[in-house]
């Protein structure tokens, strides 16, 4: 091999290694960037298990369970959702 030569095969080297280092830095900040970008997307709400399907007289009648309204008010919104006439007082 000729001395003269070895030092422009460590420049060819160092070329190839630089470019897989530009490469990947570029990978690197492409990953980065969409993953920013999915922080801060809105996330889409969450529905609770099997409050998807409820018919509205079943949520009615949970939110009265849970004590969320009172008797006067599940009566008037049952009625409501049934279609009667509301209540005279």
């Amino acid at each position: 091999m000729n001395a003269g030569f070895a030092p422009f095969m460590l420049l060819g080297l160092l070329s190839s290694v630089g470019w897989v280092l530009l490469i990947a830095g570029a990978v690197i900040l492409i990953v980065w960037a969409v993953r920013s970008m999915q922080a801060n997307s809105p996330r889409p709400a969450v529905v609770s298990p099997g409050v998807a399907g409820e018919a509205p007289l079943d949520i009615l009648a949970r939110r009265f369970a849970k004590g969320e309204i009172t008797a006067e008010e599940y009566e008037r919104a049952r009625d409501l959702l049934r279609g009667e006439p509301p209540a005279q007082p």
